[in-house]
């Protein structure tokens, strides 16, 4: 990747107003920031800047600019979309994106300063580097005259060698010492040598009691063994664990002189970035739904996950109109909370997960109860505006004649010509012969006959109506390599047979069979693209679900599957509309897509089977937007519809009738403007300084005020299973300054037991600011959580532990403790949740090989991931490698010796 141009900066007259207004603000309120340079920028060099890691001046290197490429495409395709950064430096530097509104652009502006206080006043940023922009150029000069000298190729060899074990650092090195203040070459402390193995004597009250208290022979043989101890520490090497093991490598690996200083490259890149891991409860900025949430996009139905892992920039539903987003989330295995409503809608997120309410107000998952009720929404009938282009063609098998051309002679050449007999075109012929020979024998009968298809050029409503009917009557049977309709109708069988030969070209076979219409053809290419539109078959059929790309596709298309599918699946009636079917998860998605047109559907669970019933003024708009495709069930909803001349209104909420608590990974995404989505039925919502002085400053005009409460609920929404850092952080300093205003520390206010007295307390000592100072001044995220999180807080946050119940099956609560809690809240933020691993040995068993230990804190390794950091250890050792660690309870050593990786069990 190129060097980043140069960017734009400086501010437009109304931004740099209120930059200064906010700076001028930010002084009286007592915060130290170094200067901020605020740089805006367009997409394409936030882009750049953001693969750069904040640092455009950073080192070249294939990972930055394959970061690059994915997110100029990502936003190309309308993927992804970033609003800020910052970087600690002196001067600080900030960019704005230029698409920012103005309340936007405030927010980030105080966000800011509260960012560049934090690098600059609190203790664990004291040693880092501030002047790392300018390092960062220092470090690419290195790199660049390391590649012109080296090369290229095995520079950033290297160098991804290096970064993959920047992590196996000692994290709290800049501010304590673990060695001793002299150490010989060798490592060994000198200390040792004078040290003496002498075995502590028992004291005694008569000294005819010693011999029996302090027996000679026990005092002989435990002064041997110390003494030999004291020998083989003599010799260790190291003479202690070093957990710096990228500072081991460079001190001890057989490195060359470049190989060295990329190293302590990244050792030292590694050593800056830790402070901003370490308080990021403190520093920093999310509430979450399960994995499969269906979310209305102007792209079409897509699932949660999926918008986060592409880092969906695009639009999405708010209930009434598309929105951006602009930031996503993902948490693995929370504790989540599943309800069903008496429509048989169904949502799953994290404890703090807010859902509107029917009356407009938000509450959150853990707080909602059996009978309250929730807003109902879809994507308001709004859908994906194109086609889902089809990308595919089947696969060609190699011919005689394809032979034939490629070695320029005729067909009747190819044919003549025996296998294994020499003559004049024997010695070309033979390897294309040879491939025709081999895809021959591995393809079957069928698919040697396989005839040219055609391939629809989209998912038009032919393919819709296609689907359609496979999802309701239709199979596909790998075995038997057929597929099919099976139906009691004959119009809806030639409808079927019709658009296969319209679609693919292929006359499909019709018969008569026990009292059913039987539609059959066998084609491996229509197979071949029925996976390649997602569509899972097993054995002896298909997996039924709703196909993904007929949930990207326009209105039209969708409406033409649904149609195809009632006509096989649905009934219309005195009723209504009924739909039966096996699936859950089918009638889930089937009762959502209806829900965007502006059908309401009640889903039970009925003789084993799932039943959705459309009546009233749904019945009405399903004749309109939907419809069946058959005339006889076409004319008996009419006939319904026409038949009642009014419909009682339909209320667009529901009644929750189920809650359980479950185990997910969850996922968010922040959306502009309203800060809320459209997903499974329901409309859903997504720090200290910015909130400070953008509500109490008159930074905001009145007519932005709520704009802004609308952009702030979004960025603190808690997570409680794992932290948030915006909202955690935002509620203790609130905490801490209420505390220290009131007066409720000290000894005093921990031994009173009187609860009315505790919530009347009030000294009035206004020393909240005061405090908050301090602490920012001082602590790390595990001190802050150590210090501060106190029972009083864990309660009002309804914070509890969790394990899993092997009866039951599932994670239930289990425990309220406060102690338990915090204990389980620390360990999570300790080494940021990475294993610790040491240097042990530097000379195992004689033989220069690196010996390492993981410290098992309850957590064990990967072992794929273990496997790979030894491999490249080995790069840089040279010689075999080892981690001691402990897998399911037993002691293990993983290996590997530069060709083989090797597991066994340690006694």
């Amino acid at each position: 990747m190129s060097a980043m141009y140069e960017l734009r900066t400086g501010l437009s007259p109304e931004l740099e107003r209120e930059r200064e207004t906010i700076r001028h603000h930010a002084l009286d309120y007592g915060l130290d920031f170094f200067e901020v340079i605020f740089e805006v920028v367009d997409f394409q060099q936030m882009n750049e800047v953001a693969a750069y890691m904040g640092f455009p001046t950073r080192y070249p290197h294939w990972r930055w600019g394959m970061e690059y490429e994915r997110l100029k495409k990502s936003y190309s395709y309308g993927l992804h979309r970033i609003y800020e950064m910052v970087i600690n430096n002196d001067p600080s530097y900030a960019y704005l994106l230029d698409s920012n509104e103005l309340i936007d652009q405030k927010i980030v502006m105080a966000h800011v300063y509260g960012h560049s206080d934090f690098f600059k006043t609190n203790l664990w940023f004291a040693h880092t580097n501030r002047k790392m922009m300018d390092e960062m150029a220092n470090h690419a000069t290195r790199v660049q005259r390391h590649v012109e000298r080296i090369g290229l190729e095995e520079v950033e060899d290297f160098v991804d060698v290096c970064l993959s074990l920047d992590n196996l650092i000692d994290r709290h090195a800049p501010y304590i010492r673990r060695r001793s203040p002299v150490e010989d070459q060798s490592g060994i402390d000198p200390e040792i040598e004078r040290r003496r193995p002498e075995v502590p004597r028992l004291p005694i009250t008569r000294e005819y009691m010693d011999r029996f208290i302090n027996p000679p022979d026990y005092l002989k043989s435990e002064a041997a063994r110390r003494r030999e101890a004291a020998e083989s520490q003599k010799h260790r090497f190291p003479a202690e664990a070093e957990r710096d093991v990228l500072l081991f490598l460079l001190e001890h690996a057989p490195l060359d002189t470049w190989q060295q200083d990329l190293l302590s490259i990244i050792r030292e890149e590694a050593y800056y970035f830790v402070p901003q891991g370490m308080t990021k409860v403190m520093n920093e900025g999310w509430a979450c739904l399960a994995a499969g949430s269906l979310i209305f996009t102007a792209q079409g139905v897509l699932r949660l996950e999926d918008l986060v892992r592409q880092k969906f920039a695009g639009r999405v539903s708010d209930g009434q109109t598309f929105r951006y987003v602009y930031d996503w989330a993902t948490f693995d295995d929370r504790e989540t909370v599943w309800i069903r409503t008496q429509r048989g809608l169904e949502v799953e997120g994290s404890l703090t997960h807010r859902v509107m309410m029917a009356d407009g107000s938000w509450r959150r998952l853990d707080e909602v109860q059996i009978g309250d009720q929730l807003l109902l929404t879809a994507g308001a009938n709004q859908w994906a505006q194109e086609c889902v282009p089809v990308d595919w063609q089947p696969q060609r098998r190699i011919t005689l004649s394809d032979v034939a051309t490629e070695v320029g002679v005729d067909i009747e050449t190819v044919i003549r010509s025996p296998r294994g007999v020499h003559g004049r075109n024997s010695e070309q012929l033979a390897p294309s012969v040879a491939e025709y020979d081999a895809e021959l024998a591995v393809k079957t009968p069928t698919q040697n006959k396989r005839r040219a298809i055609r391939v629809p050029t989209a998912i038009d409503e032919k393919v819709g109506a296609f689907l359609g009917y496979l999802v309701g009557d239709g199979h596909i049977n790998e075995v038997k390599r057929a597929i099919g309709l099976t139906t009691g109708n004959e119009g809806q069988a030639d409808r079927f047979a019709g658009l296969v030969e319209e679609l693919f070209g292929i006359t499909p076979h019709k018969k008569w069979d026990q009292g059913c219409y039987e539609v059959l053809f066998q084609s491996n290419d229509v197979e071949d693209f029925l996976k390649y539109l997602g569509l899972e078959t097993e054995r002896a059929g298909w997996v039924k679900e709703v196909p993904e790309v007929i949930l990207r596709s326009p209105k039209e298309v969708v409406a033409a599957f649904l149609r195809a599918y009632f006509d096989c699946n649905g009934y219309a009636g005195r009723q209504g509309v009924l739909l039966s079917n096996s699936s859950d998860s089918l009638g889930q998605v089937v009762q959502l897509l209806l829900l965007n047109f502006g059908i309401l559907s009640r889903r039970l669970l009925k003789d084993g089977s799932w039943h959705l019933h459309v009546t009233g003024t749904s019945a009405a708009t399903f004749l309109a937007a939907v419809g069946f495709g058959l005339d006889h069930k076409q004319r008996a909803l009419r006939s319904y519809v026409e038949n009642h001349h009014c419909f009682k209104s339909e209320e667009w909420h529901d009644t929750i009738v189920a809650i359980e608590h479950r185990r997910a990974d969850v996922y968010d995404i922040s959306v502009e403007d309203t800060h809320r989505y459209a997903a499974q039925g329901f409309i859903n919502h997504n720090s200290f300084w910015h909130s400070t002085i953008m509500t109490q400053s008159g930074v905001m005009t009145d007519a932005e005020v709520v704009d802004y409460a609308d952009h702030h609920s979004g960025t603190v929404a808690m997570s409680p299973h794992r932290i948030n850092p915006y909202k955690i952080g935002l509620e203790l300093f609130r905490d801490i300054e209420e505390r220290w205003n009131k007066g409720q520390f000290g000894k005093a206010w921990e031994e009173c037991d009187d609860l009315r007295a505790r919530r009347e307390w009030d000294l009035q000592l206004d020393l909240g600011r005061q405090k908050i100072f301090e602490v920012r001044s001082v602590y790390n995220d595990i001190g802050f959580i150590d210090t501060f999180f106190t029972e009083d807080f864990c309660n009002r946050h309804q914070l509890f532990t969790y394990k899993y119940n092997e009866r039951t099956g599932y994670y239930e609560i289990d425990s309220r403790d406060f102690q338990m809690i915090k204990q389980k809240l620390l360990f999570s933020l300790t080494n940021f949740g990475q294993p610790v691993i040491v240097v042990q040995d530097a000379n195992y068993s004689n033989r220069g090989e690196l010996y390492l230990k993981h410290q098992h804190e309850g957590v064990d390794l990967k072992l794929d991931e273990a496997r790979d950091t030894l491999t490249n250890l080995h790069r840089i050792w040279r010689r075999p490698v080892h981690v001691e660690t402990v897998v399911e309870g037993t002691p293990r050593l993983l290996s590997f010796d530069g060709q083989e990786h090797s597991f066994r069990k340690l006694r």
